[in-house]
């Protein structure tokens, strides 16, 4: 379930930094520039994404959560880089469809990386309790899993 919730963060993330790749791109800033630019765009919006709808905070303190969250974003921000450039220079691809072509490599790292290194393993409980509430094929209720006890904070 959490997988689905990181996918519509993702998406909505998505739209964020498309948008703001393509109105860089229309006032002429260069590939690379503005990939990164609406990268980090997009990247505010998810880990604000993330944190409402996908993952429970407080697996860390917050200057270590934000510490790991940053290393998951570098290596995001290289990630998409090195795909936006090794499709828009030596392979000649559109640079909008360079950039949509990183979009599944960098979300699949993003999720594990929130997931593994981030965030705890839980979705947040207000997202969780709405949920338990949803019925599945016919009166099914969603399964939750048992809350676990915190490890010390870090």
């Amino acid at each position: 379930m959490q997988f689905f919730l990181y996918l519509i963060v993702g998406g909505l993330s998505f739209i964020v930094e498309i948008s703001t790749f393509l109105a860089l791109r229309r006032i002429a800033m260069s590939v690379i520039p503005a990939s990164v630019a609406s990268f980090i765009v997009a990247t505010v919006a998810n880990y604000l994404l993330s944190i409402l709808l996908a993952f429970e905070r407080g697996r860390f303190r917050r200057h270590v959560e934000l510490a790991r969250f940053l290393i998951v974003v570098f290596v995001g921000l290289a990630l998409n880089t090195a795909v936006v450039w090794a499709l828009a220079y030596p392979l000649a691809v559109q640079a909008t469809v360079a950039k949509i072509g990183a979009v599944p490599i960098v979300l699949i790292w993003n999720y594990l990386g929130r997931r593994v290194f981030v965030f705890d393993e839980r979705v947040p409980p207000p997202v969780q309790s709405r949920l338990d509430h949803i019925s599945l094929f016919g009166g099914l209720r969603a399964p939750r899993r048992p809350a676990r006890a915190r490890a010390p904070r870090l």
